[in-house]
């Protein structure tokens, strides 16, 4: 696992087991493994909805008494939802990460439970999610840890199927023995439990759905003559950016950066933007398959071998297969000063579903 994303892990579990001092030790420990303090903060804040106020606001006082005495300034600008934005906001956050019912279960949930589904995409997702400091990824990798050591088995299994639509059951079972030194070996083991038990509905699930011959031909890895370019191996690093499963193989790394990306049938990119003080941005080049290549606010388009894209820097965009075609493209990173990654929010079920 990332080391980030392991501090943010043992942060969630501390608070919620509300051990102070070792919270206050971590706290420090987060700042100088390099997380910036709002990402801190965040990581405390999401565990609100789940483990209450109290715990959630001494934790707070405890990870500011660390800024103060460090000198650490903050930036106190995280929220993005207005009272009149949050609802939306949240259901929309709901519907990335479950799926489309979830957007409107806050109008139309289930019988006798309105005021629970408009707390919770409100509040739950709108009020904390939607906040800057931490990605929405990272967020429900988060609240995944956080029922693991609260040991809450229904809700539990339902995060680690969004986690596994974002993460690879390898990665997400790091996570989960990553909680074990705070929740004990009970919770850990009904994680790993309920893990296995969500890998073999999902893998249920593809083999029953509408594409059956995608689940079933498509995820096979295509041939040597399928391309001159390798497969390349599982894009591990990444795989948390991705819906589905891709392979990295790296071209070049002197000069100019050339990777070649492969995606199976369905899989894509999170939204994200390359970002650039000068330059910078990136080129696309299909070489085999078929996919598509969206910008924000604009139609995807769809992509063949020797279609060419280019990416300007700070353009909101994602790429991947086409629902049933393995596809596969070079990635060239254009020079540039300041260069950096953001990556945003998966792209929704919903969206993706009316690509052929």
């Amino acid at each position: 696992m990332e080391k980030r994303e392991v501090e943010l892990i043992r942060l969630v579990s501390l608070v919620t087991q509300q051990s102070g001092d070792l919270l206050q030790e971590e706290v420090a420990t987060a700042l100088a493994q390099g997380l910036a303090p709002e990402e801190i903060l965040e990581a405390i804040y999401q565990c609100a909805p789940y483990t209450g106020f109290p715990r959630t606001v001494d934790a707070v006082e405890i990870a500011r008494s660390v800024f103060k005495a460090k000198n650490v300034k903050v930036d106190e600008n995280r929220a993005t939802v207005t009272a009149q934005s949050r609802l939306q906001a949240g259901a929309d956050a709901q519907g990335t990460l479950f799926g489309q019912t979830f957007r409107d279960m806050a109008k139309n949930g289930k019988s006798g439970m309105p005021t629970i589904n408009y707390f919770l995409a409100s509040n739950c997702f709108g009020d904390y999610y939607t906040r800057k400091g931490l990605d929405l990824n990272t967020r429900e990798l988060l609240t995944m840890a956080i029922l693991v050591n609260l040991g809450t088995e229904p809700q539990l299994k339902a995060h680690i199927g969004a986690n596994l639509k974002i993460r690879t059951a390898e990665y997400v079972e790091q996570a989960i023995y990553n909680c074990l030194p705070y929740c004990g070996y009970p919770r850990t083991l009904n994680a790993l439990r309920l893990l296995k038990e969500a890998v073999a509905e999902a893998k249920a699930g593809a083999v029953n759905a509408a594409d059956t011959k995608v689940a079933e031909q498509g995820r096979s890895v295509p041939g040597k003559d399928w391309s001159v370019f390798p497969v390349g191996k599982p894009n591990d690093a990444y795989a948390k950016f991705f819906v589905g499963k891709s392979y990295l193989d790296m071209i070049s790394k002197e000069q100019v950066g050339v990777g070649n990306v492969t995606f199976e049938p369905a899989c894509r990119n999170n939204w994200h933007i390359h970002h650039a003080k000068k330059g910078g941005g990136q080129i696309l080049i299909a070489t085999a398959g078929r996919g598509y290549y969206q910008e924000w606010g604009k139609p995807a388009v769809e992509l063949k071998p020797g279609d060419v894209v280019n990416i300007p820097a700070g353009v909101k965009h994602w790429h991947g297969a086409a629902p049933d075609s393995w596809f596969q493209h070079l990635a060239i990173e254009v020079p540039g000063e300041g260069g950096r990654n953001e990556w945003l929010e998966p792209v929704s079920d919903e969206d993706y579903g009316k690509l052929k």
